[in-house]
């Protein structure tokens, strides 16, 4: 076990010298400040100046800036460090230690889906637009929804070939974020053709769950879906860079 403490020790100093991905993991708790100050004034100020209720939107909100923002953060932030060590030929000069590839990139997955989950709890939590209880409720969608940010992590790795590449997929990641939100505003069965993005999956269950409905089979087909796509993508990732 002792290749994990260094593991994340060199996961701080690497993210600690790297101001955009510092930054990133900065900007949750910038969007719960903004909810948490701001939302309670616009909510007055629509109401009184336009008659819009804004609380029914909640969970548009919330899925948007926290459920979904904050895995696809953490899976930007992984998958970059992991191109920076592809790029220093870290990888390669691992395969050649008693830790197996396998063994490292398995690190990584478990880090970046239990920091996304914690940190959706606690920004959800901080945002004061949700109740312990409600949250608890929710904690199917928010671990599918972490779910998420390895499925990131592994688009990057498994696509790019450097930090650069990933870069510029990174920019093409964000309608995993704004497609799923365009089946909140639609009335019809056509929604589930969003089912090809699997951010739609979590961001359904979550909306489901918040007005007392059932969300088990989205989170089942959601979880099922989720997987075969790391699935496939690990294997990529394996054929380009094991020895």
């Amino acid at each position: 076990m002792r290749y994990l403490s260094a593991f994340a020790l060199n996961d701080v100093k690497s993210i600690g010298r790297d101001s955009l991905l510092l930054y990133m993991l900065f900007i949750p708790w910038l969007m719960v400040a903004v909810l948490r100050f701001m939302m309670p004034i616009a909510k007055i100020w629509l109401d009184t100046e336009y008659g819009v209720d804004i609380v029914p939107y909640y969970p548009l909100i919330l899925s948007f800036f926290l459920l979904l923002e904050v895995p696809m953060l953490f899976g930007l932030v992984y998958g970059l460090l992991i191109l920076d060590e592809k790029d220093d030929r870290a990888l390669v000069a691992l395969q050649v230690t008693p830790v197996s590839l396998d063994s490292y990139i398995f690190y990584r997955f478990i880090v970046t889906f239990l920091m996304s989950v914690v940190y959706i709890i606690l920004t959800i939590m901080a945002s004061g637009l949700l109740s312990g209880s409600q949250l608890l409720r929710l904690a199917p969608a928010v671990l599918l929804s972490g779910l998420q940010a390895v499925l990131i992590l592994e688009i990057l790795i498994s696509l790019a070939n450097n930090k650069v590449e990933g870069l510029a997929i990174m920019k093409g990641t964000g309608i995993m974020l704004i497609g799923p939100l365009v089946a909140f505003f639609l009335e019809s069965n056509w929604e589930i053709l969003l089912g090809v993005l699997p951010t739609y999956w979590p961001a359904k269950a979550f909306w489901l769950v918040w007005e007392g409905e059932s969300s088990i089979l989205y989170i089942l087909i959601g979880l099922v879906y989720t997987l075969i796509l790391i699935t496939l993508l690990y294997r990529r990732f394996r054929r380009k860079y094991a020895l």
